[in-house]
């Protein structure tokens, strides 16, 4: 069996508020954990309690990367299939959303194993839910590009589909380049659209700000630089 479990945004959190205890108890039962880096696994384990005379340090790790390949995923598939229950964790929020764990869902599923879910925060749904933008229809886009004239190009083919077909789009960046990529929203959007900044969601930091892109040109922007941020762009 394959266990989905949610992860908190930030590690320096206590799970309980935003992770039910539905998940406690399936860690309780974990045969091993697969995530993309063994000191996150760590850190995330050793919130939840196990039987006694096991800790956190017990559970076997694999790994689940953009490093991995289609060896060692079907390797990671087998390994599941041969029984007990393996948990799959992102580094923070759903697994498989914005994270390679989908791969391993796809394959799973084809060799019959059985999944299951939990909910959990994404910051993905929650910078929509806080933006107050139309949310009826919408696209998440991951990373936009860094190169300067394809990035214009994806900011004009959003600018074109919000306006005229009122999706909205999600997108991330590294959170050094905040700035940057805002600095280019504002340039090349519509003024009519509008724009939210979420960050530091579920932290005491958090900070939520939707304004049209005028009025974002207009006023004191401030920086943006190392805070995970969700943009969201719409009519």
């Amino acid at each position: 069996m394959l266990l989905l479990l949610p992860n908190v945004l930030s590690q320096e959190l206590d799970h309980s508020p935003f992770i039910s205890k539905s998940v406690d108890e399936a860690i309780f039962s974990l045969k091993g954990i697969i995530a993309e880096n063994e000191k996150n696994a760590r850190v995330y384990l050793k919130k939840f309690s196990f039987s006694e005379g096991r800790t956190f340090r017990d559970i076997p790790i694999k790994l689940l990367n953009e490093h991995t390949n289609d060896k060692e995923l079907s390797e990671l598939a087998c390994l599941i299939k041969e029984g007990g229950v393996w948990g799959l964790i992102s580094d923070c929020g759903l697994p498989c959303i914005a994270d390679p764990g989908a791969s391993l869902v796809a394959i799973c599923a084809k060799h019959g194993v059985k999944i299951k879910t939990f909910a959990g925060p994404s910051s993905i749904v929650m910078a929509l839910q806080l933006s107050g933008i139309y949310c009826q229809q919408f696209s998440f886009l991951g990373y936009l590009p860094k190169e300067e004239k394809e990035l214009i190009a994806k900011l004009k083919f959003i600018e074109k589909e919000a306006l005229e077909k009122k999706v909205t789009f999600v997108f991330i960046e590294a959170p050094y380049r905040n700035d940057k990529l805002l600095k280019q929203l504002l340039a090349n959007l519509s003024p009519k659209l509008r724009l939210c900044t979420a960050c530091n969601l579920t932290l005491s930091t958090e900070f939520v700000k939707t304004q049209t892109v005028d009025e974002w040109r207009k006023g004191s922007i401030g920086s943006f630089d190392d805070m995970p941020t969700v943009f969201v762009v719409g009519k």
